[in-house]
């Protein structure tokens, strides 16, 4: 019998696509840019995904740095980050209208540029030479105009991903070097100036999202810890949960390697919160008990059981563990999106 509970998710919609989506873009009024592994195509979907166009842009895409995009939230801009450069577009992806050249990142290293909520600023951050340090850089939006600059961490060491937060003059900054290391930093533009703030509490964290509310942010382990829930913006730890608890007594998947979170969590809503598992399963947890509360089970997703050779068995004796055909998970405007090994683009309401 099953520990949890189910929560059946219908597929909505599905695109498939010849190579793996690498970033999925909201834009304006439902709409959705994307762009694909080792590939220079960006697509643009409608609300219903849809293919509305698609555009070859080329990048450079070598020592697996694949381009990464990102767009204004009014829509009417678009920037990649490359291996070489950073390019801002205009909304149909047809004129560069300016570029930022620098040396090349290093395998697996890059970073998205990140627009502020009101449209009026790009941050982006650009690999240092030798032994410099990387630097964090912000232009104004509509004359590209380099505004600061400040240094961050060892040069190609970190990959780093932007995060918008519910006040308009912050955002925050999470800087991971693989396995080893991964902090957080809060960035502020003062008087004309970056102000970073590293946040202790918040080293060796995976960020999730805040809750609707602005009120909380939850993060996940880097390592075994316990998934953490943050208050905004005092940034103060105010719960947690260890991962032994989270699965406590689950029975889906017996297997001799224990199931674990995956780096990926989510708020739902201010109620529940999501996780992605290493196994690829989806557990739904409520907000105040921090326990499982049911699994999510999205049609079409499938699990293949492997032995601890890595390769595929159905004999219960053999089983290491699970994967599921799951490669991302993402919750934009409002719907639960799913990347699969198949190339797909999936889309399912959100378990609530």
């Amino acid at each position: 019998m099953s520990q949890f509970s189910h929560i059946n998710l219908p597929l909505k919609s599905k695109l498939t696509f010849t190579a793996n989506p690498v970033n999925v873009v909201p834009l304006p009024e439902g709409e959705i840019l994307m762009n694909f592994a080792s590939q220079p195509l960006i697509t643009k979907l409608s609300a219903g995904l849809e293919i509305v166009w698609e555009k070859i842009i080329k990048g450079h895409n070598a020592n697996y740095v694949s381009s990464k995009l990102s767009a204004s939230s009014d829509g009417r801009l678009m920037a990649i980050a490359g291996m070489n450069d950073v390019r801002i577009l205009d909304a149909e992806g047809t004129q560069v209208l300016h570029t930022v050249n620098h040396g090349s990142w290093g395998w697996f290293l890059g970073a998205a540029c990140f627009f502020s909520r009101d449209n009026k600023t790009i941050w982006y951050v650009i690999p240092g030479e030798d032994n410099e340090t990387d630097e964090l850089q912000v232009m104004d939006a509509a004359t590209f105009e380099v505004l600061a600059t400040y240094p961050l961490l060892e040069s190609h060491q970190y990959t780093y991903v932007f995060h918008a937060t519910p006040n308009y003059g912050t955002l925050l900054l999470e800087a991971a070097a693989g396995q080893e290391r991964s902090v957080l930093i809060q960035v502020q533009l003062k008087n004309g100036a970056i102000s970073l703030t590293e946040l202790p509490q918040c080293v060796d964290m995976i960020m999730g999202n805040f809750a609707p509310s602005g009120k909380e942010f939850v993060m996940a382990p880097h390592y075994d810890g316990p998934l953490v829930i943050y208050s905004f913006p005092e940034i103060a730890k105010v719960a947690e949960q260890d991962q032994e608890a989270i699965f406590d007594g689950s029975k889906d998947f017996p297997a001799a390697e224990p199931d674990n979170i995956n780096y990926s969590v989510f708020f739902v809503d201010d109620n529940s919160i999501l996780i992605v598992s290493q196994f690829g399963r989806l557990l739904l947890l409520d907000r105040k008990e921090l326990r499982c509360r049911a699994e999510v089970m999205p049609e079409g997703i499938e699990f293949t059981a492997y032995n601890l050779d890595g390769n595929p068995t159905t004999n219960p004796d053999y089983i290491y563990d699970y994967s599921s055909n799951i490669i991302n998970v993402m919750i934009v405007h409002g719907q639960l999106l799913l990347t699969t090994g198949e190339g797909e683009l999936r889309s399912y309401g959100l378990p609530v």
